[in-house]
């Protein structure tokens, strides 16, 4: 499951690429952060880490701003790869209005995980390889395995991986364009849907038409109930107007909103 060959370099060269490739993944992906889960010693000389990467999936930020700004709980979960992923109005429907009703909302999150083994030797002849110290690095990741046996099937998994890889594991003074060929090739060739133009299968039309009705209902009860709240006569005054005494009153800015300085608790300006 080596996506690339055992690389070698020096103590130098492996900072250099190893910093490059993570400022790169930080600016291309969304909220971008990797975790050690173990280390063990092999021997005098080699590491064994076990660690994952994670990252908020392509088109899906606004979800995680707007469960932010609602002040929803945010929970997260990686798509299943060997599912076809499908779009669905009712799943929408279904997420927005668990949301709304228990103040939780699940959303997805790209996640990677593998194997790294590090051997760090000490060379005879440190001016052949730019330090005293040599770097081997190799390297299993376990969705790349997944793939080589054609287990992959959920396209967006394998696209937010395949970029992922174009990024992040592409060998020093490797030509770009040759290396995201070579990803194309042995990532997304065998997942359903995975092509540039393809898009995810649609629910039937009559499943998506019910939920986009049954959003819209609740939008307008909402919107309706919102409307009614800001007319109370509480906050409007005891008549259900603005009493003209207030008319002069300082507006006090907040927002995209506003209030008069005239209004005391529940609107009554006697109070």
């Amino acid at each position: 499951s080596d996506f690339a060959s055992t690389t070698k370099l020096s103590a130098s060269q492996y900072e250099e690429f190893t910093t490059s490739r993570h400022a790169d993944c930080i600016n291309l992906f969304d909220n971008y952060k990797t975790h050690l889960i173990r280390c063990e010693k092999l021997n005098e000389q080699s590491i064994n880490i076990r660690w994952n990467a994670t990252w908020i999936p392509s088109g899906s930020t606004w979800l995680y701003n707007l469960g932010e700004i609602a002040g929803w709980q945010i929970n997260v979960k990686s798509p299943d790869p060997a599912v076809i992923s499908t779009f669905s109005w009712k799943a929408v429907f279904d997420t927005f209005s668990n949301a709304f009703a228990t103040g939780n909302i699940t959303l997805p999150i790209s996640c990677v995980e593998g194997n790294t083994i590090l051997t760090i030797k000490q060379v005879q002849d440190g001016a052949d390889s730019g330090g005293d110290f040599a770097v081997t690095i190799k390297e299993s990741i376990d969705l790349v395995s997944e793939a080589d046996k054609n287990r992959i099937q959920n396209r967006r998994v394998a696209q937010e991986l395949a970029s992922w890889i174009d990024v992040s594991r592409r060998p020093p003074k490797f030509n770009v364009e040759d290396w995201a060929g070579i990803v194309r090739q042995r990532i997304l060739t065998s997942v359903p849907g995975a092509g540039a133009l393809d898009v995810d299968p649609n629910e039937s039309e009559a499943d998506g038409v019910l939920a986009l009705l049954l959003f819209g209902v609740i939008s307008v009860v909402v919107f309706g109930i919102s409307f009614q709240f800001f007319t109370m006569p509480e906050l409007v005054g005891g008549t259900g107007s603005i009493p003209s005494r207030c008319d002069d009153a300082e507006i006090l800015e907040f927002g995209s909103g506003y209030l008069s300085e005239c209004f005391g608790l529940f609107g009554d300006p006697t109070l």
